[in-house]
Parts: structure tokens; sequence; C-alpha cells
């Protein structure tokens, strides 16, 4: 047996520890493509692992939390009552000076006043449900709020997930592959330096060898070389767009939350009136006299207190509320166009990706039918063949498990990636599973 076909018995005799490996790394090869003990392997697509991060939001919590915020607004509001207590203590400092021009009858030394007035339209019972309505807009806006980063640092974290899953998938896959390109490496640096054969595949090995292992080493915590290199149970996971786009566009945060600032905007409009402006108080005053000739007297008083702006800032006001709300009406078309050209372009991507994956698959089942064809001939043969061709037959298959793998990670990520405009359901409901190829071990 020798490297290439028609190389000398020599150099064959001195080659029996490579043989050795190339026979050992062919028979393990062998057992974990078409007998191997079933893990989970490249391109597996694990929905429960999918669902457990996007999975129905859990923020009653939080909703707690915003609806006592505003019950507790709503009952400082409720409890404005528009009742002032006034008053004053002053006395007179121009007796002294003989400035008094009042008689001895009316003169007094010192004064002491008080009043109790009613803001009428300053109390709680004007305008009380559209302050009310006001307060529960913006709590449910703040809901929202919180659901939108909730939710974006839930997919982050399973992008993140996924990302831990692929490196570990490919990490197993790619040891395999440095192996036999070890092993290559090794045999064709012996053929040069003992045999004095070149090779020009030995620059182009070189380099495949390095790439895989720099490839490897920005895996933080790489697996061991798996077990199972079969043909996995790979599906393509299709997106029922029509009803995606239809349940986005009901509940989608970004432009729910746009719709609640048009539905704020027109109550603080409705609520900026120009009797919100007005101070009209009735009150009732009590007054104290203290006198220097007489007996100290006092008298009740009861009347009308009342301030009225003459200005135009609330209509204004109330103009100026209803362009912005105009103006977020605008946005939310705007955002609602922008959203589902997004989604569109990435169910095209994951359409793509779905595509590729079928490819890989099919490519890996005849690569795996040849491989068996290519194990009878060499078992069967007469003579000697060539190692290293064989073992780069090996590789091409795992070349593609390395690319099922990234192609998986990339379809999953863009599904994650929609679970951004869902709410409080995961992506996998609009989702459905279907098989990539036969994957029949033969």
């Amino acid at each position: 047996m020798v490297f290439f076909a028609g190389a000398g018995e020599a150099l064959a005799q001195g080659a029996d520890s490579l043989f050795g490996q190339f026979e050992s790394r062919f028979v393990l090869l062998d057992s974990i493509i078409h007998r191997p003990q079933r893990v989970a392997a490249a391109g597996d697509f694990n929905p429960e692992a999918f669902g457990r991060s996007v999975e129905k939001l859990d923020a009653a919590f939080a909703d707690s939390v915003i609806d006592n915020s505003v019950s507790a607004q709503l009952a400082a509001a409720r409890s404005v009552t528009g009742i002032t207590v006034n008053g004053q203590i002053y006395g007179r400092l121009d007796e002294g000076f003989g400035l008094d021009e009042d008689d001895a009858l009316s003169r007094y030394k010192a004064k002491v006043q008080a009043d109790v007035r009613w803001n009428i339209f300053g109390s709680a019972l004007m305008n009380r449900k559209g302050k009310a309505n006001e307060l529960r807009l913006k709590g449910e806006i703040e809901k929202l709020n919180y659901r939108r980063e909730n939710i974006g640092r839930l997919v982050a974290a399973q992008k993140e997930q996924f990302r831990l899953r692929y490196d570990s998938l490919l990490s197993g896959v790619l040891a395999h592959r440095i192996e036999n390109l070890t092993i290559i490496y090794d045999a064709l640096t012996y053929l040069l330096n003992d045999g004095g054969i070149a090779s020009d595949d030995l620059l182009q090995v070189l380099n495949d060898k390095a790439e895989a292992e720099r490839l490897m080493a920005t895996i933080a915590n790489p697996a061991p070389a798996t077990a199972d290199l079969s043909i996995p149970g790979s599906v393509i996971v299709s997106v029922d767009s029509v009803r995606l786009l239809q349940f986005i566009g009901q509940y989608n945060i970004e432009t729910s939350s746009l719709i609640l600032r048009q539905q704020l905007l027109e109550q603080q409009a409705a609520n900026t009136t120009y009797w919100t402006t007005l101070n009209v108080s009735p009150y009732l005053r009590y007054s104290y006299y203290v006198r220097p000739v007489i007996d100290n007297s006092s008298n009740i008083d009861a009347g009308f207190s009342f301030i009225i702006p003459i200005s135009g800032e609330t209509g204004k006001k109330r103009r100026a509320l209803l362009a912005e709300k105009e103006v977020l009406a605008l946005e939310n078309d705007r955002l609602t166009a922008v959203i589902a050209d997004n989604i569109r372009l990435t169910l095209l991507d994951i359409d793509r990706m779905n595509r590729s994956i079928t490819g890989e698959v099919k490519r890996l089942e005849e690569l795996r039918d040849y491989l068996i064809l290519r194990r009878m001939a060499y078992d069967g043969r007469i003579g000697e063949y060539n190692y290293l061709a064989r073992m780069k037959e090996y590789n091409a298959y795992i070349l593609c498990c390395e690319r099922l793998l990234s192609f998986s990670y990339q379809r999953d990520c863009m599904l994650a990636s929609l679970q951004n405009y869902l709410p409080d359901v995961s992506i996998l409901s609009f989702c459905s599973e279907s098989n990539a190829g036969s994957s029949v071990n033969k």
C-alpha cells in the first residue's frame, strides 16, 4: 500500500505508521458516517431550544407595577379638591409717623385675616374622565416600552444560545477535518522529506489546515470530536408570511405604541381648553381687627375671586398637539411599510437558507452514497490505491456538514430576528417544518 499508486516499495516500507493512521481514520469515519451513535448533528432543528427564550413573555409583574403606578396617579388626581385656605397677619406701622389718616373709629393696629377658596376649574370635578384616560394611556405606553426592551433582550439571548450550540456542533465536526488534514499534511511532508517526491497539494493542505485551526481557535469552548457525522434529520422551516404580516399589523409593539401616542395627544388636546386656564373661586373670608381706641372687631365676607387670562395660547397649544398627532400618523404609515419590507426581506433570506439547506443535504446524501461505493471498491481492490485521495473524499463530506451547520445557524438567527416584531407569541407559532432530504442511513 502506498500514498500514491505506483510509488516505490522502499517508500512504502518507511510509511507503516502513516498507513496505520490512515486505516484507523477510515474505519472511524465510516462508522460515524454510516453507523453512528445518534447525537445532535449538523443541521438538526431543535424547536424546544429555539422557543425557550422567545416563548410568550410573562409581563404580569411589570404590568402590575405600572398599573399600581397609574392607580396611584389617578388617586392623586382625584384628590385635588381645588380648595385652599389663605391667611395673613399684619400690623400698621404708620401710626407713629403721623401718616394714619383713618378716624379713631376705623383705625386699627393689626389685622388677622383668613379665607377659604374653591377653585372650581382647578378641582378634580372638571374633566375627570379625560384626565384619567390620559394617565391610563401613558401607562399603556410604558407597558409597551417595557415589552419592546424585554423582547430585544430575549432575542439577543436567543441568538447567543444559537451561537453556542452552533459553535459546539461546528467544533465537533471541525475536529475531524483538522485531524484528516493533519494526517494528509504529515504524509505529504514525509513524501517530500524522505522520498523526495514533491506535491503541489502541500501548500493548499497547509493553508486549509491553518484556516481550520484558526476557525477552531475562535470557539471559546470547543466540543470533542462528534460521534455522529450521518446525514441529520434536517428540516426546512417555512413561515406563513400572510398570517404573520396580518398579526404584526395588528399587534406589533412599535406601531401599537405610535397609535397609543396618537390617542394620548388627542386626549391631551381635548384636555387643553380655555376653561383650564380660568381661576374662578368663591370664597368665605374672616377678618379680625386689633384696635387702639375701641374694642377689637371682626367680620365675615363672602364673594368670588376670578382670574381670566387674555391670551390665545390655549388654542395654539391644542392645535400644536393635534398637528403632532398627524405627524405620528404619518410616522405610523411609514413604520408599517418599513416593518413589512424588513419582514419580507427576512422571509426571502430564510427561504434562501432553506433552499441552501436542502441543496446541502442532497449533496451530503450523494457524497455518502459515493463514499459507500468507494469503500466497496477499496475493500475489493487488487493492488494499491491512493490513500490521500480517499482522505480528501471524506473531507469533502465533512465540509458539507460544516456548510449545513452554517446555513442552519443563519436561518435560525433570521427566525429569531422576526421575534422582535411579536409581543406575546413565539415566531414558531407561524412556522411549519418539512424534511430537507431523505435522511436515510445506508
